[in-house]
């Protein structure tokens, strides 16, 4: 039966510094906004939640709650460039993709589902597929709502992030 005694970092386990955010601990940013969705709003439609957010955050938690917004079945967490820089999305779907919210639901919806375990310590701009944080130094946290819904509604998000 083998016994593992070992660092599970290989920068600690070489006695080189390693990121706090796995050797020592990191401070905690903490954001929440909440917004409306109108019956009007139409496919496709982008919901801008944070602002410029820096891309050498790591995210360790990110809730969605929401009213049941009847036929809202097909929602997206992801990357946009600010407005003030064109706001061309980065990649719409790579933090939450194709999250129902047609059913109310408590902050219980997953902002960070379909970011593979393997990721937990990449920052920002590592899970939008940039090799460099020169590439987007900051970035919009946005739904993107690619099946809106037919009802009004309340969407309210928490996101935790270490500061990397």
């Amino acid at each position: 039966m083998a016994v593992e005694n070992k660092y599970t970092n290989t920068l600690m386990a070489a006695n080189t510094p390693a990121p706090a955010i796995v050797s020592s601990g990191a401070k905690l940013v903490v954001f929440a906004a909440t917004f409306e969705v109108a019956a009007a709003d139409d496919d496709g439609s982008v919901y801008r939640i944070f602002k410029a957010v820096p891309s050498w955050l790591i995210p360790v938690r990110i809730e969605v709650g929401c009213d049941a917004i009847t036929g809202g079945t097909d929602w997206d967490l992801g990357f946009y460039d600010p407005v003030e820089r064109g706001g061309a999305v980065i990649d719409k779907d790579n933090l939450m993709d194709g999250q129902t919210l047609a059913t109310a639901s408590n902050m219980a919806l997953n902002g960070l589902g379909i970011v593979d375990v393997a990721n937990i310590e990449k920052r920002f701009f590592e899970l939008a597929g940039l090799t460099s944080l020169n590439d987007k130094p900051a970035m919009d946290i946005a739904l993107t709502a690619n099946t809106v819904g037919t009802a009004a509604g309340t969407v309210s998000v928490r996101m935790w992030c270490a500061q990397g």
